[in-house]
């Protein structure tokens, strides 16, 4: 296993070492799969950074759906389900798809922008205007936030911002999310993760990456969906019980 994990994590693009771990879990039997993405969930929980990297690949995009036969797939969800492996069902579930869905009404936008066509905001969103930046960034279409998210103006605080923005579209947030630049950082994460409109999947998919404090505050929401809730509430047990373990060893 140690030597599966560290080639594996050699593979720096996210996708393509998502496409190597499936490849050699196809090579396995349904049970194997289950178990040895059940050891990642756990091992990325615990705050291994190699296996937060495996984790990372598991979730990027559909690389599973993409990878393992559909029959397949409904097998493995059958299993995980069997050993209430809950934390593999969040990895094997779908997130919502990609919608079409126009906000003409941008009430989040000032006067002047409000009434702009799609086209003109757009436009805008790759401007290096940094004031116009924040304006846009109150924009509900997704379109608009994919252009604004890859502006080299941006900076981390409007991402937060913009993340953090309540009410709003749980497909801008996605947008956020499914961004290669944005997503690897920790307080982007936490900010989706503390947004009530955030798809409730995306959001289980990134408590793993919590640190126990943050689980503890995340526990202490009552807006967000119980779902979340109950899972940061697992995994926060699941810290405190390596914590304790790690003093103890540290006394012996």
């Amino acid at each position: 296993m140690f030597d599966f994990v560290q080639n594996l994590c050699g593979i720096q693009d996210v996708r393509q070492r998502g496409y190597a771990l499936v490849e050699r879990l196809n090579t396995l039997e349904d049970e194997e799969i289950v178990s040895i993405i059940k050891a990642i969930c756990d091992g990325a929980a615990g705050g291994s950074s190699n296996f937060i990297d495996l984790y990372n690949a598991l979730i990027s995009g559909s690389v599973l759906r993409e990878n393992i036969e559909k029959e397949r797939l409904n097998r493995l969800i059958s299993i995980a389900r069997e050993v209430e492996y809950h934390d593999v069902l969040i990895v094997f579930l779908d997130l919502p798809g990609a919608n079409n869905h126009v906000y003409p009404h941008q009430p989040l936008l000032d006067g002047s922008s409000r009434e702009m066509p799609l086209g003109i905001r757009k436009s805008q969103a790759r401007k290096p205007d940094f004031k116009l930046l924040q304006r846009i960034a109150r924009d509900q279409d997704f379109r608009v936030i994919r252009i604004l998210l890859d502006n080299p103006r941006l900076t981390e605080s409007d991402v937060i911002r913009i993340a953090s923005t309540r009410p709003t579209s749980p497909k801008v947030l996605l947008e956020i999310y499914i961004n290669r630049k944005w997503i690897g950082r920790h307080r982007i994460k936490k900010a989706l993760i503390m947004n009530p409109h955030t798809p409730v999947l995306t959001a289980l998919r990134l408590l793993t990456f919590m640190a126990l404090e943050d689980l503890v505050e995340v526990g202490s929401r009552s807006d967000l969906s119980p779902l979340v809730l109950s899972e940061a509430g697992a995994l926060r047990r699941k810290k405190e019980i390596q914590q304790d373990t790690y003093f103890i060893d540290d006394i012996d």
